[in-house]
């Protein structure tokens, strides 16, 4: 009898949700109700860059970081220019990505405040699994999110001990 190859398949972004969004809103107009509804705070930084952008176009780029052991928020654009960064099975302009432990109300109450907000055409979960190429998109924006802390943090005081 041959021998079955055991393989180990695992979530490479584990405890995230992508929340799908449809607006003709610009993306600082979007993050500001966004800020308004869910009382965060989403702060515009450097545009992010695909690896695989051959057109040298620069994606919206806004996060929020509640602190240790709570929620980091992304707000990210798709589309720029005319340009898609990744096609979903839905159509879609940004993504804001959750990532940390949310319970279910606390992400009901999420999608309710989006789509209440002017200009909103459909807010949805993403399906990882459905979509392709979405490692490669979180993966992405992983490393420009450390980019981004690595050099605030190079910018604090030094204090002396």
């Amino acid at each position: 009898m041959p021998s079955r190859k055991k393989t180990l398949q695992s979530q490479p972004f584990d405890n995230i949700i992508l929340l799908g969004i449809s607006t003709t809103l610009p993306d600082y107009k979007l993050a500001w109700h966004i800020n308004n509804r869910m009382s965060i705070n989403l702060v515009k930084h450097q545009n992010i860059y695909p690896v695989s952008n051959d057109t040298n176009t620069g994606y919206s780029f806004y996060f929020f970081d509640q602190g240790e052991n709570l929620n980091i928020f992304n707000l990210v654009s798709l589309s720029c220019e005319g340009q898609r960064w990744i096609k979903l099975s839905v159509s879609t302009d940004y993504l804001l990505i959750i990532r940390n432990a949310l319970d279910q109300e606390r992400l009901d109450y999420y999608i309710r405040a989006i789509r209440n907000i002017p200009q909103i055409v459909h807010v949805f979960i993403v399906e990882t699994k459905i979509n392709k190429g979405i490692d490669l998109l979180l993966e992405t924006i992983e490393f420009h999110e450390m980019d981004i802390i690595k050099a605030h943090h190079q910018l604090l005081p030094k204090t002396k001990s």
